[in-house]
């Protein structure tokens, strides 16, 4: 019965994480149409920060609960995780227009690339060096994080005017910002309270069926708070906004690797420093798939349509495989 009653929650809850995240999409495109700041600046920005915010609550209650190892495999896993579904959601969608990367997307790739670099950098040399109360390895993060940031909005504005004036005028009616934003501040707050009783199900449930630590949190606990970016990508996508896509997931990608800063600020010792070799594996997994991201979308602009799905199948392959290795390499016996 116990088992029935978290099972219900874990559905209900998936559901309308998955609901407000293709509400948070539509009014991510009205957003992008009625403020001026461009789809790839919501999809950073807007829909990268409100699709993370489970890895966020999750994040800040594992180190509160002394468990930063779920934290960093949360946040890891959920990087994978990420590009498998961009390129798997892309695949489904072979009608979609796939246009040539810009210099603002190239940054966005290169930001996300580089901090998740950091963090895995910092994890095999055992997070050295503080600055006062602070890691070195967090103000890195930090200063990466916003640096990346101001570079994509600095870039974003020559590629737009060249799009506009490629596109020509457009015909559609405008739509009020208020509402736009109104909508999108209610489907985030759903996310907010719908995703942390999606982890809680999932974590309760985990315990009942006997399933181990390390598979929570390098896989169970990343699929379900990767599930906003997934409906958000397949949002996207369904309104032909590939932009929007690349940067909910890249965005996400970075602002992740921002949220395993914040918890290192919040635990008590360098968070880097108690991190082990299953996330050193699953950071290189990470910065692997990730690189593949762009050769794949590439592919697909260049109507490469087979060999883009093989690639596709790669990543898929490279992300289980990559799962199988950091289960193996888990210190400790499996619980």
């Amino acid at each position: 019965m116990q088992t029935l009653g978290w099972t219900a929650l874990f559905v209900v809850s998936a559901a309308i994480v998955v609901r407000c995240g293709l509400s948070l999409s539509r009014a991510g495109d009205r957003l992008a149409e009625t403020t001026g700041l461009g789809r790839l600046w919501v999809g950073t920005i807007l829909l990268a920060v409100a699709t993370s915010l489970p890895e966020l609550v999750t994040n800040l209650a594992a180190v509160r609960l002394d468990a930063p190892a779920l934290a960093g495999g949360n946040i890891l896993g959920a990087n994978m995780l990420n590009v498998v579904v961009l390129v798997g959601l892309v695949s489904l969608f072979p009608k979609a227009v796939v246009r040539p990367m810009g210099s603002d997307q190239w940054w966005l790739v290169g930001t996300a690339l580089a901090l998740t670099g950091v963090v895995t950098l910092l994890v095999a040399l055992e997070g050295p060096g503080n600055v006062g109360p602070v890691s070195l390895g967090t103000l890195l993060l930090l200063g990466g994080y916003v640096v990346g940031m101001v570079a994509v909005y600095r870039t974003r504005g020559a590629v737009e005017a060249a799009v506009a004036l490629a596109d020509g005028p457009t015909d559609q009616v405008p739509v009020s910002a208020k509402r736009a934003w109104l909508a999108f501040g209610l489907a985030a707050g759903g996310v907010l309270v719908a995703a942390p009783l999606l982890a809680a199900s999932a974590d309760r449930l985990a315990d009942i069926l006997g399933i181990s630590g390390s598979f929570m949190g390098v896989l169970a606990v990343a699929i379900v708070t990767t599930m906003p970016e997934t409906s958000v990508t397949w949002g996207a996508l369904r309104l032909g906004s590939e932009e929007m896509a690349l940067g909910n997931v890249y965005g996400s990608c970075a602002f992740n690797v921002l949220v395993l800063g914040l918890s290192d600020l919040l635990y008590a010792r360098p968070i880097f420093t108690v991190l082990d070799r299953s996330h050193l594996v699953a950071g290189l997994g990470a910065l692997a798939l990730m690189g593949v991201g762009p050769l794949f979308l590439f592919l697909r602009m260049r109507q490469m349509l087979t060999l883009s799905r093989l690639v596709a199948v790669g990543v898929l392959a490279g992300w289980i495989g990559a799962m199988f290795l950091v289960l193996a390499s888990a210190p400790g016996p499996v619980t």
